[in-house]
């Protein structure tokens, strides 16, 4: 009688052991092939038009400007991102431009209307003016170093809308 319970338990427990193993096996596959779908995938931006690598070239020549870049996303109808991987231009989206500043001088020292004049520009010159385009944001970026380990961001970001054929500035962001 006491082998047998014994026995019974280890059935129990073995069962019970792999039946925890294979549930924890199949959320971490789970949850694996869950974020691999959700990721974004490299190469989702469409390529560089031939206007737009000449101008992010004129402006890196700028000095301490580096890095200009722009990034397009959908978007809904109420301006927020969708959560695709992949960029539709036959759907609404924005049009993101970033350029990183070296300096604090240069950066502190930019005009009130650099963002006002680049995306005028882009908008005129550089990008296909298409009836989907929504939004254009124009952001400068400077990372200022304290120390190997330590470091602060400072960013300006002006946000403009599309409507009809004119810019309009949304917002000032100072940080």
């Amino acid at each position: 009688m006491g082998k047998e319970r014994k026995t019974s338990k280890r059935i129990i427990l073995k069962i019970v052991m792999w039946t925890c193993i294979l549930l924890s096996v199949g959320t971490c596959t789970r949850y694996i092939l869950w974020v691999s779908l959700h990721r974004a995938k490299p190469n989702n931006q469409p390529k560089y038009s031939a206007k737009e690598e000449c101008y992010f070239k004129e402006l890196e020549k700028r000095k301490n400007w580096k890095n200009p870049d722009r990034y397009i996303y959908n978007i809904n109808e109420k301006g927020e991102p969708l959560p695709n991987d992949s960029v539709f231009l036959n759907k609404n989206y924005a049009y993101s431009f970033g350029v990183d500043i070296e300096d604090s001088t240069t950066f502190f020292s930019l005009p009130a209307n650099t963002e006002d004049t680049i995306a005028l520009y882009l908008y005129n010159h550089v990008i296909d003016r298409t009836p989907q385009l929504r939004r254009i944001e124009i952001i400068f970026n400077y990372e200022e170093d304290l120390n190997e380990r330590a470091s602060i961001g400072h960013s300006r970001t002006e946000e403009y809308a599309v409507h009809g054929k004119r810019l309009v500035k949304l917002k000032h962001d100072m940080e």
